[in-house]
């Protein structure tokens, strides 16, 4: 072999990098476009109105309010907890109401807003979460040193998951936190070669942890990922700093305390439990089986015995995905594709890890080895998009709409001065309406029977907003002759006869 051959051979590498890239920038255009073409642009659910009616309040400066409707009802102070929307929960005063949820998604929501419109921008932010993280995802594949066909097929495969599509079409905090976690993991991989990326790691992780709290476990990971120096690690300390110091000053706020969070007045800690943890295993097990392929859950079982990637980049891999796995094993809540979203920002430690093994097992070995591993990923990507459709996951976000549509429905039926019961519509009748509104999951006879008299007795006209799993709980704590007044799609306007 002549000398000259070595650097047109680096030079056809170059040449075929650049080639997967453009590539992959082509289709990573396509996927947004996907994403935007079917994103739901409207909230409705505790999460999503939760974070929508959270924006009004930061860019207003109201974060703690009494309940809009027990002043006018001239309500005392303990009916406050019947008048709170679902993504909302006592302040820190009687008679007023905080958030449940953390500042940091609502605030990438107020800055899309502050950008593109309120109409348009907030709906905006999962899908483009969703497209920096999979271009983030291709880029630390190659920080890892896969090819770029491996590492492209690691985006893809990340990209067309059930759950990350689900999430990425709803404004909802999942795919943000996600975004983040990859971005602290990469920018503290880049500082062992430039201490100063520390510093975007030590930010990118503090942002995490704002958006979802959880993503605190990531820091055993982001352990293995950071060069162990004195610089490198207070520079990561000096760029979370400012962002932890938000977090505390919102906490006491809204919590009465720096240390408590809207989280902590609901107990969630309760909801984990040792006793749980068989059953959550074997679940999450099974449903990313059956969503991602056996592949790719078991190449990573495999990933410590490869001996070729770096100790602390096996590490890594392991638990990032593995902290994330172990945590929601405990918690209480599962039992559909919704509370998978969980481990999404665990997952891309998963894929990754996945490519890396395969690409030792395949990529290293002939060139039919190499197409062999080509036709596994377009299984895996074509077994992932039956389980779009199989989760009926597109229709499921655009039923999204019914949110808006119903309650301008309402709005627009119920006369003023009366007053709707809701429960799951109650956020979204906070964001789109100026109703009063009253949470019949905090009622019963007895109670409404009460509630009726203080507020006027037969002078005050009853409405509900009644989902069809409601309709025989809401008979049930709030009885009396119920007329319908029709239905928006299934949903139900009922008026409570005197």
């Amino acid at each position: 072999m002549s000398a000259r051959s070595f650097p047109e051979s680096a030079a056809v590498g170059r040449t075929r990098s650049r080639s997967t890239f453009l590539f992959g920038g082509v289709l990573l255009l396509i996927y947004g476009v996907f994403l935007v073409r079917h994103a739901a642009f409207a909230v409705g659910g505790s999460d999503s109105s939760g974070y929508a009616n959270v924006v009004r309040r930061l860019k207003s400066g109201a974060l703690v309010s009494r309940p809009r409707s027990l002043d006018r009802l001239g309500l005392p102070d303990e009916w406050a907890q019947n008048f709170i929307p679902l993504g909302f929960v006592n302040g820190p005063r009687p008679g007023t109401m905080a958030p449940l949820y953390p500042p940091g998604f609502p605030a990438h929501l107020l800055a899309a807003a502050s950008v593109g419109g309120w109409e348009t921008g907030p709906y905006l932010v999962s899908p483009i979460a969703a497209v920096l993280t999979v271009l983030l995802i291709y880029l630390l594949g190659r920080d890892l040193r896969l090819p770029p066909g491996w590492a492209l097929g690691a985006a893809a495969v990340f990209a067309s998951w059930p759950v990350l599509v689900f999430q990425a079409l709803q404004p909802m905090s999942d795919v943000v936190a996600t975004f983040w976690t990859v971005a602290a993991v990469f920018c503290a991989r880049r500082a062992r070669h430039r201490p100063a990326w520390a510093l975007v790691a030590g930010a990118s992780f503090a942002i995490s942890v704002l958006v979802r709290p959880t993503d605190a476990v990531l820091l055993l990971a982001l352990a293995f990922a950071l060069p162990t120096t004195v610089h490198a690690l207070a520079l990561f300390a000096a760029g979370g700093l400012p962002f932890a110091g938000f977090f505390a000053a919102y906490n006491r706020r809204c919590y009465g305390a720096a240390w408590s969070t809207g989280y902590g007045k609901t107990e969630l800690l309760k909801e984990l439990a040792l006793s749980q943890f068989p059953p959550r295993i074997l679940y999450y097990t099974t449903e990313l089986l059956s969503t991602l392929t056996p592949l790719v859950p078991l190449a990573w079982l495999a990933l410590p015995a490869d001996r070729r990637l770096a100790p602390r980049d096996r590490a890594l891999l392991w638990a990032w995905f593995g902290s994330y796995f172990l945590l929601f094993s405990f918690y209480r809540h599962y039992g559909s594709i919704v509370f998978l979203r969980f481990l999404l920002p665990g997952v891309p430690a998963l894929i990754l890890g996945a490519a890396l093994v395969g690409h030792r097992w395949l990529g290293e070995r002939r060139a039919s080895w190499t197409v062999l591993a080509a036709l596994v990923c377009a299984g895996i990507l074509v077994f992932e998009w039956r389980g779009v459709r199989r989760e009926h996951i597109l229709e499921i976000v655009a039923d999204q709409s019914v949110y808006p549509e119903t309650c301008r429905w309402a709005a627009e039926t119920v006369p003023p001065g009366a007053v709707v019961v809701a429960m799951q519509a109650s956020g979204a009748l906070e964001y789109y309406t100026d109703l009063n509104y009253v949470r019949w999951d905090w009622l019963d006879p007895a109670t409404f029977a009460k509630l009726r008299q203080e507020t006027g007795g037969d002078g005050r006209r009853w409405f509900a907003l009644v989902f069809p799993v409601d309709a025989e709980e809401v008979r049930k704590r709030i009885p009396g002759r119920w007329t319908s007044l029709g239905e928006r799609r299934g949903v139900a306007l009922w008026r409570l006869d005197p």
